[in-house]
């Protein structure tokens, strides 16, 4: 990987949310394609948190193909993905709500944590 200045490694939740009916096919289609830094996909992506501010944040695939972002020396967690950024808001909601507020917080990374 570094050979190539990519130091950003994606990595996927096994509790991953999808929204537009993703099938398990498909998500496996799109997590090769990703993998493989495919700049075909118009995607959003729902991440812990880049760095240790923040609950979740979304990404336009596309963006995380610029260098700024696979230059960083991170490893980036997709808890969620969808076709559009409302789709992602609505996710994050509903993770939200799964997850459920403890001790006046969201504990998003432990439940996440695998």
């Amino acid at each position: 990987m570094g050979e190539t200045g990519e130091n950003m490694e994606i990595l996927f939740s096994k509790k991953m949310y999808s929204s537009d009916n993703l099938s398990e096919k498909k998500i496996v289609s799109i997590k090769k394609k990703i993998r493989k830094w495919s700049p075909k996909l118009n995607l959003f992506l729902i991440t812990l948190p880049i760095g240790n501010q923040g609950i979740l944040e979304i990404y336009w695939y596309p963006e995380l193909l610029q260098s700024f972002y696979r230059e960083m020396d991170e490893t980036v967690m997709v808890v969620g993905m969808s076709k559009s950024r409302d789709k992602a808001f609505e996710l994050i909601e509903q993770i939200v709500k799964d997850i459920g507020v403890q001790d006046g917080g969201i504990p998003v990374n432990d439940f996440f944590k695998e």
